[in-house]
């Protein structure tokens, strides 16, 4: 089950690197990470990297200590948080058709 979640997490995070690029370039919304913001503004590839090293990451963490309850919360956690980031990036696309309507 929990390498079912690390799968959602990275296909969510590759979904929320791209549909965060394609805000940004549109000027549609700003990246709220400073983090984040400087790797997109300084290297490009590197943001990208970022985001799908993160649930890697997990995965890896999950295979090595596969009964550990941080572990497995952090996952739940993630998905979590994840869902929320998708949801916005649902509001502002269709905020942004809205306005072009």
């Amino acid at each position: 089950m929990n390498r079912i979640l690390v799968g959602f997490l990275l296909i969510a995070s590759i979904l929320d690197a791209s549909l965060t690029d394609i805000g940004l370039r549109l000027h549609l919304i700003g990246e709220a990470n400073p983090i984040m913001a400087y790797l997109y503004e300084h290297a490009y590839i590197g943001f990208y990297a970022f985001k799908i090293v993160l649930p890697l990451s997990l995965f890896y963490l999950l295979a090595r200590v596969r009964k550990s309850i941080v572990i497995k919360s952090l996952v739940n956690l993630s998905v979590l948080v994840y869902i929320g980031i998708l949801g916005l990036h649902y509001f502002w696309i269709t905020a942004s058709f809205n306005l072009t309507a």
